[in-house]
């Protein structure tokens, strides 16, 4: 499938960063900062309001999702900071397998990748935003998690290499320079920022 390379986001991102960088919330900064730091000196499933923050800023609070599948979600990334790159596949069907509301299992790979990008931003986030911005192809139409899976994590491998590309690119560092104009005082990782500029990117598209 013929998702947006590393070229044809540079191309995007040259013709229009500035707009782009500038419309970037400063809370979505915050916000990681907080749940990044934290969550190195926390014990995340009794801390209620790291819980709070992360459930309103990745919307895990979904009407769909049982109060199981949060406990259980946050019990799942406690347990993630024992594996040095821990497995998006199992996590997925950890989660795939705790019933919703209905009492159907449901595909939960978002959700998955919020857990270990606030781990790890080497990980990069996957939301309404990112599948814009690469011009993903949905998975709704897929039946069972073996096929769902197989969609997601060649999208998902395609973002890593494609930020990979991207962050050592000499084209880009009007981009990354801006950025650090922009947000003055704010130590992240380069893949970090290059995450929040690819995901308001795709925001700006149509």
């Amino acid at each position: 499938m013929k998702y947006r390379t590393a070229s044809d986001l540079k191309d995007l991102l040259l013709g229009d960063f500035e707009r782009v960088i500038n419309s970037i919330p400063q809370e979505k900064l915050d916000v990681y900062v907080y749940l990044h730091t934290v969550y190195q000196d926390t014990y995340v499933p009794d801390d209620t309001l790291y819980q709070f923050v992360f459930r309103h800023f990745f919307r895990l609070d979904n009407p769909s999702l049982t109060k199981e599948f949060e406990t259980y979600y946050f019990k799942l990334m406690e347990e993630q900071r024992g594996y040095e790159r821990p497995n998006i596949v199992q996590i997925t069907k950890s989660l795939y397998e705790v019933k919703n509301h209905k009492g159907n299992p449901t595909m939960q790979f978002p959700l998955a990748t919020s857990m270990l990008h606030t781990i790890n931003p080497e990980f990069p986030t996957y939301d309404g935003d990112i599948v814009k911005a690469f011009d993903f192809s949905s998975t709704y139409h897929l039946s069972g998690f073996e096929k769902k899976m197989k969609r997601y994590i060649g999208q998902y491998q395609h973002a890593y290499k494609t930020y990979g590309e991207l962050m050592y690119d000499e084209a880009l560092e009007p981009v990354f320079a801006h950025f650090d104009e922009r947000f003055r005082g704010y130590d992240l990782p380069k893949v970090k920022k290059l995450d929040l500029i690819v995901s308001q990117l795709g925001n700006s598209l149509q």
